[in-house]
């Protein structure tokens, strides 16, 4: 234990060589309800926008995410998710063939 004057009441020393101290309140109560009262209402109120400001992020992300296209080629207004080069004469495309490419789902 030290016992300077300048140091804290309580003051330790670590195996390490760091010196900690602690504080330790007796008697003395210090009350101020009405700046309790602020500041639980302070927390409450950014509490709650924390919440809406989550809810709204979250409904952003789900309607951005429903409303993405799933179409990756479109073709005179229909979608179409693949797209192949094949030739021509190729009698195995399942979609519309263009240009020697086959649109597909």
């Amino acid at each position: 234990m030290f016992s300077d004057e300048n140091t804290c009441e309580l003051m330790t020393e670590t195996e390490y060589g760091v010196c900690v101290c602690a504080v330790v309140a007796i008697d003395t109560v210090v009350s101020d309800p009405a700046g309790a009262r602020r500041l639980g209402n302070a927390s409450i109120g950014l509490s709650v926008a924390g919440i809406i400001v989550t809810v709204v992020v979250i409904a952003v992300a789900v309607a951005v995410l429903v409303n993405t296209p799933r179409c990756k080629y479109n073709h005179f207004g229909t979608c179409y998710l693949y797209k192949k080069y094949v030739y021509s004469y190729d009698p195995y495309c399942s979609g519309v063939k263009v240009g020697g490419y086959c649109y597909y789902n």
